[in-house]
C-alpha cells in the first residue's frame, strides 16, 4: 500500500495527520469517509448505527494532503 500523509480538518477527527492511500498514479482520493464506532453502552438492545464522516480533498500544504470535514445535508441545513 502506497500512502501519503494527510490532515483532516473539521469533524471527529479535527487537526489529526494520518496515512491516506494513493491511487496507482500517486493521485490522493477525493473524497476519504471514515466510520466514527465505539463501545455501544446503554438501555436500548440496539446500537444505533455507525455514523460516517465524509472528507474532502481541498489543498496540499508542503508535501502534506489536506481534507475538509464535509457536514451531512441535514445538518448543513439547519
Amino acid at each position: 500500500m502506497v500512502a501519503v500523509e494527510a490532515w483532516f480538518h473539521g469533524g471527529p477527527v479535527d487537526g489529526r495527520l494520518m496515512p491516506v492511500e494513493v491511487a496507482a498514479d500517486g493521485s490522493p482520493p477525493a473524497v476519504v469517509k471514515l466510520l466514527q464506532t465505539g463501545s455501544y453502552v446503554g438501555a436500548s438492545d440496539v446500537a444505533a448505527p455507525a455514523v460516517e464522516h465524509v472528507y474532502v480533498f481541498v489543498d496540499r500544504i508542503e508535501d502534506v494532503e489536506v481534507y475538509q470535514h464535509q457536514q451531512p445535508v441535514s445538518e448543513a441545513a439547519d
